[in-house]
C-alpha cells in the first residue's frame, strides 16, 4: 500500500467517528436550482481529513466539497468528498459514504470509499481494487437485458443533463433488468466494482463525486468510452467490454441521438484527461 493510499484510509476510518447527530443543515445553491443540502458533518469530516492529509504532505493541493471547490488539479492534489449522499444521511437512508482520491498531475493514484453503514472500506491503487483486504473484480459479462444498471440522482448543475437522465429513464427503461439510484455515486462506482451491479451511467461534473469511484472501478476491471466521457460528458461505465458494446448500442442513441459510439472503446489509457476536463469548474 503506497504511503498516500494508508493515509487516506486511515484519515477516513479516523473521521467516521464524527458521524453522528446530524446536527445543522443547510440549503446549498445549485445551478440547476433543485435542492441539495450540507451539514455540521459534512463540514467535521472534510476538516479532519484535510488535517491528516496536511499533517503528511503539507506541500499537497486539495480539492474539497464543502471548502475548496475550484481549485485545480495539477501536481500533487487530493480530491475529497466528505459525505456523498448528505441528503440520505439526513433523512435517514444509509445509503452514502466518505470518499477522496489522490492524483498526480490530474492522474489518479490512489483512492478511498469508505461506507459506515454497511462497514465497507473499498480502496484502490497500482496494485488493483480491493474491498477491506481482499481483492475484488466486476461481474461477469451478461446480456444487456439481464443487467443491472445504476444512474445518479438528477444533475444539479446542467439542464442538459438532466434533460438526458429523463430519457435514460423513458427510454430504456426495457433494455436492462433493473433500474437503480441510490443517490450517492461511491455506493454506484463501489457496487459495480466489486461485482453488484453492471452498468452505471453518470453525467460528469465535480471530481470528487466521479473520480474516487471511476479509478476504484477501473482497477477492477470496468470499461468506458473515454472519448465520449472527453467529448460529452457522458460516462457509460460497464463490467466488461460485450456489455459496454450492446450500451453504446442501445442505450448511448437513446439518451444522446447526437453522440455516435466509438469504433474501439478507450479504456486503458487511464483517467488523466478525463480528469483535467471534468474540473469542477464545469458547468
Amino acid at each position: 500500500m503506497t504511503e498516500e493510499l494508508e493515509v487516506l484510509r486511515s484519515a477516513l476510518i479516523d473521521a467516521r467517528a464524527l458521524i453522528g447527530d446530524v446536527g445543522g443543515v443547510r440549503r446549498k445553491d445549485t445551478v440547476a436550482g433543485v435542492y441539495d443540502a450540507v451539514t455540521d458533518i459534512d463540514v467535521a469530516v472534510e476538516r479532519k481529513v484535510i488535517g491528516a492529509i496536511r499533517s503528511a504532505f503539507p506541500d499537497d493541493a486539495i480539492i474539497a466539497e464543502e471548502s475548496s471547490p475550484d481549485a485545480i488539479a495539477e501536481g500533487r492534489t487530493w480530491a475529497l468528498d466528505p459525505i456523498d449522499g448528505t441528503v440520505n444521511m439526513t433523512r435517514g437512508i444509509p445509503v452514502y459514504g466518505m470518499q477522496g482520491v489522490f492524483m498526480r498531475d490530474g492522474a489518479p493514484e490512489a483512492s478511498a470509499i469508505l461506507l459506515p453503514e454497511s462497514d465497507e472500506i473499498f480502496t484502490a491503487s497500482s496494485e488493483g481494487a480491493f474491498l477491506d483486504d481482499d481483492p475484488i473484480h466486476v461481474a461477469e459479462p451478461r446480456p444487456l437485458k439481464e443487467c443491472i444498471l445504476t444512474t445518479g440522482d438528477f444533475s444539479r448543475r446542467s439542464q442538459d443533463y438532466r434533460r438526458m437522465q429523463a430519457r435514460l429513464l423513458s427510454e430504456c427503461r426495457d433494455c436492462v433488468a433493473r433500474f437503480k439510484m441510490f443517490g450517492a455515486a461511491c455506493i454506484d462506482f463501489a457496487y459495480l466494482a466489486c461485482g453488484r451491479t453492471d452498468i452505471h451511467v453518470r453525467f460528469v461534473n465535480k471530481i470528487w463525486d466521479f473520480m474516487p469511484g471511476l479509478y476504484l472501478a477501473e482497477k477492477a476491471g470496468a470499461v468506458y468510452d473515454r472519448d465520449l466521457l472527453e467529448e460529452t460528458g457522458i460516462l457509460i461505465l460497464c463490467s466488461s467490454e460485450e456489455v459496454l458494446d450492446e450500451a453504446l448500442d442501445e442505450i448511448l442513441p437513446r439518451i444522446s441521438p447526437s453522440s455516435s459510439r466509438r469504433s474501439a472503446p478507450s479504456r486503458r489509457e487511464g483517467t488523466r484527461a478525463v480528469s483535467s476536463r471534468c474540473s469542477p469548474r464545469r458547468s
